[in-house]
């Protein structure tokens, strides 16, 4: 039967306390008068900050002004855009978050963001088993994000694609600022962001709390997100250093509009797929960190303790038909889903005159309750119903790493690293009926990662080179389910990845330009066998390559003008032709994808180019921004592609001098362009294609005082 959509409820007063109470100047600390915030030249490894002269791998800083000037501050695909070697999708689904891509992984993941390492002031968004959540950036507090990307990256561990680093650092003079903006599609987000420094010096910190809340552009997408955190630091001894971090996140029921076959997708290209509404489709996510951080370092050695906890919870109501429930093995169409983590990371550095030692550890442990309920009670849709899973998952990841870098001479530099990381998976089966057997057991991986890179600096730039190979092993949702559709422990092996890149970063006055070569060859790579009914399966498929260049280009054009260039081309394809097994209709079947087919979700070329002009006081601003991407593959057999588009931005800016009010207006997809936003690699029901938004206006003012 159909069900009337209903609303989605407000957000608990407890949160609004707690947003209200992060603000609250009385209740902060502030940080010592210490080193102000790293600038662009300058980039962190595990252990230390370096030059970025120095650094023999693929990095690139974006700095707070431009996570904030003239954007929404919603999504990482704001900023992200204009780094090369990274993609994002905006699937205009909040239910399912970005699918942030780079160098091709990432592009399989169905909902989050999966093969890159995600860490936002020392505390990992990327979960123990390597699944991660772009939400989690404050991009209205955060001073900067690194990106890297290539073999010096996998010193993060598990994680093939790279590593997007967030970073606070609170200034020590006082500072507020409040903004907000309203949009189309009843879009509207208001912020906070305050920096208190203490009197005596010893302590900052910085205090930020926001809303956003969308009606949606496609029927049945509406959604709210309210964010609020902290980071307070305190100069303890002249050498030692503690940080506090303390962040929540919650997204009240967020509709969830699906994908679109590409039949409905071209007859409606800002549509829902009708089940969306019958089953009420939503998701509701809780999410609490804290986290704890010792440093210290004097002229011979550093060391350094960071501790973490994590708590995340999942509420998710899917459109499978009661008919699909009624198999004993059936998970059901609602899962409810707890997550408990906590980590702990130690370590030392011994520092000489050309050289410098890094050794450290890494324990962290991830406790997850997975349930599953029927989606119905009767004729009624879209409620929990039965129980039909109940399972206790657990994971414990210990790593050990290092890293040395060696000033060779003035001019060269070499920077190896290597870790060694043991992750041991159990499911307890809390489930078991007639036809649904116990489905306990046990995983354990051992991988190793290693790299190393050389630099040559010279007056104007640096060029680079790195080898490495990496590895990354499923997550507790990809060992979850077997495409045969049987019972037990999808016994998938970890992927392992050989690369290897060689790039030059060169600088003429204000003239910047980055190139990178790149090829890594992948051995059985993780990728979806099916998507269907609720149940993502995962399949190991043989050799993989990657080919790609990267290209960036950013200066001044003339006076007041200026310009920005961020290009990818990326060859991303199977070597190996390979099968697995799958159900189709309840019938189970082998499925062939040849060598030489492209792998899905990845497009051939995409890019970002901005012009933007500034008058001479440096308060008015304006910028057209171009998105292109070229036609994505939807699955492993390439039987479809979602086209390519261009899509065109406008922004303006009106900045304060020290103080004062601003403001900015967007049009985001100015000449309303259809396009599809991200694709659902290999979905089971064909529907493929996550429409990309339509044209959309929003206009945004604030006020910003700083101390004389």
């Amino acid at each position: 039967m159909t069900q009337s959509v209903r609303p989605i409820p407000r957000p608990r007063p407890s949160l609004w306390s707690a947003c209200l109470l992060l603000c609250l100047p009385g209740l902060a600390h502030a940080q010592q008068p210490a080193t102000e915030p790293e600038t662009l030249d300058r980039v962190q490894v595990i252990g230390a900050s370096r030059p970025l002269a120095r650094f023999p791998g693929s990095v690139d800083v974006v700095d707070g002004a431009a996570l904030r000037q003239g954007q929404a501050q919603v999504n990482l695909s704001e900023a992200l855009s204009r780094v090369p070697g990274v993609t994002v999708r905006n699937r205009g689904n909040y239910a399912q978050d970005l699918q942030v891509q780079s160098r091709g992984f990432g592009a399989r993941s169905t909902f989050g963001i999966r093969g890159l390492e995600l860490v936002v002031d020392g505390i990992p968004a990327s979960a123990v088993d390597g699944q991660g959540q772009a939400a989690n950036f404050a991009l209205s507090s955060l001073d900067r994000i690194e990106v890297l990307r290539g073999p010096l990256a996998l010193q993060y561990g598990n994680a093939a694609g790279g590593a997007i680093v967030g970073y606070t650092e609170p200034s020590a003079t006082p500072s507020g600022e409040a903004s907000g903006w309203l949009g189309d599609h009843d879009g509207r987000r208001v912020g906070v962001r305050a920096d208190l420094p203490a009197a005596d010096g010893r302590w900052r910190s910085r205090w930020h709390a926001s809303r956003f809340a969308t009606g949606g552009e496609r029927p049945h997408s509406r959604a709210e997100r309210l964010h609020a955190g902290a980071v307070a630091q305190w100069q303890a001894t002249p050498t030692g250093r503690l940080k506090i971090v303390a962040d929540l996140l919650a997204q009240p029921w967020t509709q969830d509009p699906l994908g679109l076959s590409r039949t409905a997708w071209e007859r409606d290209p800002h549509g829902t797929d009708p089940v969306a509404l019958r089953f009420n489709t939503r998701k509701r996510i809780d999410n609490r960190q804290a986290g704890l951080q010792w440093d210290q370092q004097d002229d011979r050695r550093a060391w350094w303790v960071h501790g973490h906890g994590i708590a995340r919870d999942i509420e998710q109501f899917l459109s499978i038909p009661p008919g699909a429930q009624a198999a004993p093995t059936s998970a059901g169409g609602v899962i409810d889903l707890s997550r408990r983590s906590a980590g702990i990371d130690a370590g030392h550095r011994w520092l000489g005159a050309r050289a410098a030692l890094s050794l450290g550890v890494s324990l962290a442990r991830l406790d997850e309750a997975r349930r599953g309920y029927e989606n119905f009670v009767g004729e009624r849709l879209g409620v929990r119903g039965a129980l039909r899973r109940n399972e206790d998952n657990r994971v414990d990841s210990g790593d050990v790493h290092a890293v040395v870098d060696v000033a060779v001479s003035d001019a060269w530099t070499v920077l190896a690293g290597a870790r060694h990381s043991r992750l041991a998976f159990e499911s307890r089966d809390r489930y078991v009926a007639a036809g649904n057997g116990d489905d306990s057991g046990s995983l354990e991986f051992s991988e190793t990662a290693g790299s190393v890179g050389v630099a040559r600096a010279f007056v104007q730039g640096e060029v680079f080179a790195s080898l490495g190979r990496g590895f990354e092993t499923p997550t507790v949702n990809e060992l979850a389910y077997r495409p045969d559709g049987g019972a037990g422990f999808n016994r998938l092996d970890a992927a392992r990845f050989d690369s290897g890149e060689l790039g030059v970063r060169w600088r003429w006055d204000a003239v910047r330009l980055g190139a990178t070569v790149y090829r890594i060859e992948g051995h059985g790579e993780i990728v979806p066998a099916d998507s269907r009914a609720g149940r993502s399966s995962f399949a190991n498929a043989g050799r993989t390559r990657r080919n790609g260049l990267e290209l960036s280009l950013s200066g001044p054009l003339a006076e007041g003008w200026s310009f920005a260039v961020a290009a990818n081309v990326l060859d991303a394809t199977f070597r190996d032709g390979y099968s697995y097994g799958a159900s189709s209709a309840g019938r189970p079947e082998s499925r062939i994808v040849r060598a030489g087919n492209r792998v899905p979700g990845i497009p051939r070329a995409d890019g970002f180019v901005e012009l933007a002009w500034r008058d001479v006081s440096d308060r008015w601003g304006a910028a057209l921004e171009v998105r292109a991407s070229g036609p994505v593959p939807v699955d492993d057999r390439n039987a479809d592609a979602a086209p390519g588009h261009a899509r065109l931005d406008l922004r303006l800016e009106w900045r304060p001098l020290a103080r004062g009010w601003f403001g900015f207006a967007r049009v985001d997809n100015l000449l309303d362009r259809d396009h599809v936003g991200s694709v659902i690699v290999n979905d089971g029901n064909g529907r493929f294609f996550e429409p990309g938004p339509g044209r959309g206006v929003m206009v945004g003012l604030g006020w910003r005082a700083a101390a004389e």
